[in-house]
């Protein structure tokens, strides 16, 4: 779920919950991604007669990808979700995570294949301070 639709729908806390969730299932993904590429590399064997050592080939190679992949998913999802909770403290009062969605602006990089990043302005629900968050 997207920051600013997130703030909106659930709020930050839950937000960021979900967020943590959703990583350390990537985490628990690319594991066992991990036991099976192990798996499939202890019983390999070019002698084995047959499909065996090519479907072993295929499991070691699929698997090792979306190890890779699992894990530098991982990696980002958690990165950001730190980034942003390390910015969500309210300047003026110190509050955690009481925030309100003020305005979402898209800003589209020049010559990039990347999507649009988008600037998340928000407002402290309990002193009403605002400060842009990404």
């Amino acid at each position: 779920m997207v920051l600013s639709e997130g703030i909106r729908k659930i709020g930050f806390r839950r937000w960021y919950e979900r967020q943590l969730i959703e990583s350390h299932l990537y985490l628990v993904s690319s594991f066992l991604c991990l036991i099976a590429v192990i798996a499939a590399l202890e019983g390999f064997s070019f002698r084995e007669p047959g499909w065996e050592p090519m479907l072993r080939i295929v499991v070691i190679l699929g698997g090792s990808i979306a190890c890779f992949w699992t894990l530098q998913r991982y990696m980002s999802m958690l990165h950001y979700a730190q980034y942003t909770a390390e910015r969500s403290v309210c300047g003026r009062c110190s509050a955690y995570g009481r925030l309100e969605l003020c305005s979402v602006t898209a800003a589209v990089p020049e010559d990039s294949p990347r999507e649009a990043e988008e600037s998340v302005a928000v407002r402290c629900s309990k002193c009403g301070h605002r400060w842009t968050l990404v």
